[in-house]
C-alpha cells in the first residue's frame, strides 16, 4: 500500500490528499516525528520536506505537483488533466500559478498581521504592524486572485469540465486561507464563491480537508 507522509494542515500535503480522494486510492497516512532531524526521513526526502509519497517498495516521490502527476499517470481515472495539449497546459499553469504566486503572497499577507502559533494564528498588537506592508501584501493577493477570477469564467471547474489537479492545487488557498485572512468572500470574486461552494460539496474535499485547521486566536 502506497504510504504518505504529511501534516493535517499543511496545504501542500492536502493537495495530494484531495487527489488521492479523488481517485479513491486507498493510502496509509504517516505523520512524521522530527523529521528535521530524523535519518529515516532525509531517506525518505533529503530536503526534509512533506509531502512525501512512499510506494510499496520503498521509492519515494515528493513535491506535491510531480506526486499527483504520478498519481494521474497511475491512476488515470478519473482523469485530472484534460486531453487537449493546450489545455494540460493551461491546468499546469494555473497549479504553477498557485503554488509559486499564491500560496507566497497569502503568507506574507498573514506575516504582516499575524505570528504563526499552529493551529492558531494570533494578531500581532497594532505597533507591531507596517499598515503600508499590509496594504502591499494585500494587493499582490487580490492581484493573483483576479488571475484565477478571470480562469473560472464560464466554466464549473478550472480545468473545464472536469475537476483537475489545478483545482486540487488551490483549495487550500481558496477554501481555506483567503477566508481565515479575511480576503474573501469579496463580491469582486463572483466565480470564485461559485467554485467555493462547488467544490466544499465534493466528498473528496471534505475527505481529505485538514481535521484542526488553522484558526484565529485572540491572546
Amino acid at each position: 500500500m502506497l504510504k504518505l507522509h504529511h501534516f493535517d494542515r499543511s496545504p501542500f500535503s492536502w493537495k495530494v490528499r484531495m487527489v488521492l480522494a479523488e481517485k479513491n486510492v486507498p493510502y496509509q497516512a504517516v505523520v512524521p516525528e522530527n523529521k528535521a532531524e530524523s535519518a529515516e526521513f532525509a531517506r525518505l526526502n533529503p530536503l526534509r520536506l512533506t509531502p512525501v509519497l512512499e510506494l510499496p517498495d520503498g521509492r519515494t516521490i515528493y513535491e506535491s505537483t510531480v506526486v499527483n502527476e504520478y498519481l494521474e499517470e497511475v491512476y488515470p481515472s478519473p482523469t485530472m488533466l484534460p486531453k487537449d495539449p493546450y489545455e494540460r497546459a493551461r491546468v499546469r499553469i494555473l497549479e504553477d500559478t498557485a503554488d509559486q504566486y499564491l500560496y507566497p503572497a497569502l503568507g506574507n499577507l498573514r506575516k504582516t498581521q499575524y505570528e504563526y502559533v499552529p493551529p492558531y494564528i494570533i494578531p500581532k498588537k497594532p505597533a507591531e504592524i507596517d499598515e503600508r506592508q499590509v496594504a502591499e501584501a494585500r494587493a499582490r493577493v487580490h492581484e493573483v486572485l483576479g488571475i484565477f477570477e478571470k480562469e473560472i469564467q464560464g466554466k464549473t471547474w478550472f480545468g473545464g469540465d472536469m475537476l483537475s489537479l489545478a483545482d486540487a492545487a488551490l483549495v487550500a488557498a481558496i477554501t481555506g486561507t483567503a477566508y481565515l485572512l479575511g480576503v474573501l468572500p469579496d463580491a469582486r470574486y463572483p466565480g470564485l464563491a461559485g467554485w467555493t461552494s462547488r467544490v466544499k460539496e465534493r466528498p473528496s474535499y471534505r475527505s481529505s480537508a485538514p481535521k484542526q485547521p488553522l484558526t484565529i486566536k485572540s491572546e
